[in-house]
């Protein structure tokens, strides 16, 4: 973004100051500008300068509740007082009861949990779930899809970027990115069921031809959000569960993004009437700490045990004081009835997004389930180009109108805490179009989308 740009943003030279000392001290994906927070209340992040912004992320999609909720505000506080941290060779009843309120919420004999710290990890334990349940060897993945950024999850990653650049010797051969998503919206043919029987075709041909034909795991993310927010319908998801069967292999939900209640359904994958074998579980159900999870079944945990070095644990797994926070955000989620708060708000949401559509060209389509919505920006609502360059811009404008967003390539996501008022997010709406608007009139010069993540479009 150019300097002439960044005069939109009128910062305290203590805000600047502390912007230069990050940017030569800290090595990390960085907006421009790079402004400087220091609090958070409710659904509003405070900056240091004491401007107030709705968090349209929920932070990294940790904060069901937002920020400050008092409930955990008096978890952390009593639970500091108590025990913070455990050696993970023995237990504690925050852990445990955490394990048996999840187990409650999830369908069939999914009751055993190893838990880890990072959404990378848990996938890279259902991963070693999948080897040691069966006599397989390849782990198929989607197209699109993103687990994280630990070294079997970024192999098992698809999305591109600079965060893979540089890293094929250390990829592992065993995992196969060989799945077609169903992304329709620029699928070669425009009807969706015949997009879901070539790309189900084309999928079971891929894992055929490309793989020992030893095929251990199918992991797939229930949304595919950093791809394109790609929805599978429930038969392509059904479709997919009939080629894990049909290779004997276990299939993975990947819901790091969408539990709990984000999407209208505690877990994501109940919208497609599917089991799965193993869910994993981070960001959302963290309530923005370190406890992420694999949970399976009693019979896959007792074939897998003792192979491929299951049970895991690292340093801070299981942690008393994460293992509580994460307990009292799941038991107010269901005590207040969030996942239909989630499916209410969803809906109102993409509502005024569609009514924005109408407005404004370069949104060619509104795509998401629940409370987590995304803008795929283009240039041609005809030709569908990919516009990232606008989409910049936008999220850019959005930000002087006091909204914190998460641009990846030409996809602006939209996923707010579940706590929101019906008028905050009409507010909401209003400034992104207001920001939209900006994006399309005012000359702000180029913007470097290239460098604003791990993520970001090639500009070649």
């Amino acid at each position: 973004m150019t300097k002439a740009a960044d005069r939109l943003f009128e910062f305290s030279n203590q805000h600047l100051d502390l912007i230069a000392r990050d940017d030569e001290s800290i090595m990390g994906w960085r907006y421009q500008p790079s402004v400087v927070f220091t609090g958070g209340e409710g659904v509003k992040l405070i900056d240091i300068d004491g401007k107030d912004y709705y968090d349209c992320s929920a932070g990294m999609m940790c904060l069901v509740l937002g920020h400050g909720h008092p409930e955990l505000v008096d978890t952390i506080k009593s639970q500091a007082e108590r025990i913070v941290h455990l050696s993970s060779w023995y237990s504690n009843p925050w852990a445990i009861e955490l394990a048996e309120l999840v187990a409650s919420t999830l369908p069939g004999d999914l009751s055993v949990t190893n838990y880890a710290v990072t959404g990378s990890e848990a996938n890279e334990i259902a991963m070693r779930m999948v080897l040691g349940a069966t006599s397989g060897f390849d782990i198929c993945t989607v197209v699109r899809g993103l687990h994280g950024g630990s070294l079997a999850a970024e192999s098992a990653t698809t999305v591109g970027g600079a965060r893979k650049r540089g890293l094929g010797p250390l990829s592992l051969p065993a995992v196969t990115n060989c799945i077609v998503p169903p992304f329709y919206y620029r699928a070669p043919v425009q009807d969706r069921d015949e997009w879901d029987r070539i790309s189900l075709q084309l999928t079971a041909e891929m894992i055929e031809h490309t793989t020992s034909q030893e095929v251990a795991g199918i992991l797939i993310e229930s949304m595919m959000v950093a791809g394109g927010m790609i929805v599978p319908s429930k038969f392509w998801m059904r479709g997919l569960r009939e080629i894990a069967d049909r290779w004997g292999a276990l299939l993975i939900f990947d819901e790091a993004q969408l539990a709990p209640g984000r999407t209208g359904k505690m877990w994501g994958f109940e919208h497609y009437d599917v089991q799965p074998d193993i869910v994993t579980y981070a960001k959302g159900m963290s309530a923005g700490f370190p406890v992420c999870a694999a949970v399976t079944t009693p019979a896959i945990a007792e074939c897998a045990a003792g192979t491929k070095g299951l049970p895991w644990a690292g340093t801070y797994s299981t942690d008393p004081l994460p293992c509580a926070v994460a307990l009292k955000q799941l038991q107010i989620v269901i005590r207040d009835r969030l996942v239909e708060r989630c499916a209410a708000l969803g809906g109102a949401l993409k509502q005024g997004l569609l009514a924005l559509q109408q407005r404004h060209e370069c949104i060619g389509d509104v795509r998401g389930e629940g409370f987590y919505q995304m803008l795929d920006i283009v240039t041609d609502p005809a030709t569908r180009t990919p516009d990232p360059e606008m989409a910049e811009r936008i999220r850019y404008f959005a930000l002087a109108e006091g909204l914190v967003m998460i641009c990846v390539k030409n996809f602006i996501r939209i996923s707010p805490p579940a706590i929101m008022t019906d008028a905050e997010l009409d507010d909401m709406i209003g400034r992104l179009g207001t920001a939209i608007e900006r994006a399309k009139s005012e000359q702000v010069g180029q913007t470097n989308y290239s460098t604003s993540s791990s993520l970001a479009a090639d500009p070649a």
